[in-house]
């Protein structure tokens, strides 16, 4: 009880001072009463967990706001997903006394937190969104990731709700010895990739022969099977195909539901089309669904929009996969582009920043319409170093290693010349970015200058 009343002190504190707070109320609580987490496990009747590398804030933020639709939900939807984070979000759902305001729970959990709270709290569902090399000293190599998630899994008696498209999920679905549910896109809007890239979970981990593709969709996820066992991507049970700027979500004996994507990029197709998967997994109706999507806000830096002198993207960036899925974006965008890219090497962004090597910056190079680039954060002059040996030239390069000073700079080159400002940056960069840009806008409004929030 005492840390209930404690965390719920700093929280009150917190947002009276502004600050949007989802972390440090849960990390001084669980210091405190470190079973705290199985407590509230105890208070909630359902858990849905959503986990994987990439896509995970996105479709909880998703999956919540489908849920709201129809009743109050515990959720963290701004991708707090260790211990502190969760234990946050259930202060924040709580009274002062302990007692929850909602019944369900959505909750973002990193892959390597799952096995630590998975048996203490009573997970229904758990959503795999995909599994990418991710932070190699926090995670290691794709076996100890899938390790990590197998163990998270078989404490509980969770449905799982997998991506047929990805190998390594796949192979989740066939060790977890739990029901198994997935989605994916219609084989047919697979394609032949058009240049080489670092794929991921190239070999059957059922028998240590290459996969053989028949067509991609982005990283490792595909049309593969294995030539040497009965190793096969298997037939989801949710299909999407994109039509413009919707999803078509199919599902068999039911109607099509023709979904709005809130946000670009087929990576974020796939982001609706767990979520979707989801919801209709828990018995969601397709009304609950539409609402949910049409109440949903991009969560900080998934493609954040800011219109200033120049408009302004924020993009987060954590691994290769991840990265070259933004990048692919950027450079799909048909106008004139400035870009400004902050690396740091702290905890939260992983220390191994060896990853920048395996991106496909030579996308960047190859892009005549991108005009100036700025390297930031701690390891700008990495990323700088990265970028001209993937053949940009050095007349295009700033290095800036200040991040105030690094949007501002990409800002005037964008307003000077009428490009777009696409930022990505790391997980320590994104708030500090995010703040301000928020800041400069609000600078901005005084003389005219409206703001409306929107996805590109």
């Amino acid at each position: 009880m005492l840390g209930i009343l404690v965390g719920k002190l700093i929280l009150w504190l917190l947002t009276l001072r502004g600050r949007d707070a989802t972390s440090l109320p849960g990390k001084v609580a669980l210091a405190i009463s470190p079973g705290l987490i199985r407590r509230f496990g105890r208070r909630v009747k359902r858990v849905i967990a959503v986990t994987g590398t990439n896509g995970k804030t996105t479709t909880t933020s998703m999956l919540a706001s489908m849920i709201a639709a129809n009743e109050a939900v515990i959720t963290n939807h701004k991708g707090a997903n260790l211990p502190q984070g969760i234990a946050t979000a259930f202060l924040k759902s709580c009274s002062w006394t302990g007692r929850l305001k909602a019944n369900l729970a959505v909750l973002e959990i990193d892959e390597a937190t799952l096995p630590k709270i998975a048996a203490d709290l009573p997970i229904g569902v758990i959503v795999v969104t995909n599994v990418f090399r991710d932070q190699l000293d926090r995670y290691g190599e794709l076996d100890g990731t899938l390790a990590k998630l197998l163990e998270g899994i078989r404490k509980t008696q969770a449905t799982i709700v997998l991506n047929a498209d990805d190998p390594l999920c796949r192979y989740l679905g066939l060790r977890s010895s739990r029901q198994d549910i997935y989605f994916g896109m219609a084989r047919d809007t697979a394609r032949s990739p058009r240049r080489e890239q670092m794929r991921d979970g190239q070999f059957c981990l059922m028998c240590g022969h290459p996969l053989k593709y028949d067509a991609f969709w982005y990283g490792q996820l595909g049309l593969y099977r294995c030539e040497h066992c009965d190793f096969v991507r298997p037939h989801p049970a949710f299909q999407g195909r994109l039509e413009g700027g919707f999803l078509r979500f199919s599902e068999a004996g039911l109607p099509d539901l023709l979904l709005d994507l809130p946000v670009s990029g087929l990576y974020n197709a796939y982001n609706v089309l767990a979520a979707t998967a989801a919801a209709r997994t828990l018995g969601l109706s397709s009304a609950a669904i539409h609402a949910g999507l049409r109440m949903y806000r991009p969560p900080e830096g998934r493609m954040q929009r800011f219109d200033l002198e120049a408009p302004v993207t924020l993009h987060l960036i954590k691994n290769p996969t991840g990265c070259d899925s933004v990048l692919d974006t950027v450079v799909s965008d048909p106008r004139d582009k400035v870009m400004v890219i902050g690396i740091n090497d702290l905890a939260a962004d992983g220390r191994d920043v060896s990853w920048l090597w395996d991106a496909d910056f030579e996308l960047v190079a190859e892009d005549a319409r991108i005009q100036t680039i700025v390297a930031t954060g701690y390891r700008a002059h990495d990323m700088a170093l990265r970028l001209k040996y993937a053949g940009v030239p050095e007349a295009k390069l700033r290095i800036e290693p200040d991040l105030a000073a690094a949007l501002q700079e990409g800002v005037r080159a964008g307003a000077s010349t009428g490009a777009v400002v696409h930022t990505l940056v790391t997980y320590t960069l994104l708030s500090p970015a995010a703040r301000l840009l928020a800041e400069r806008r609000d600078r901005l409004e005084p003389q005219g200058a409206l703001y409306r929030p929107s996805v590109s």
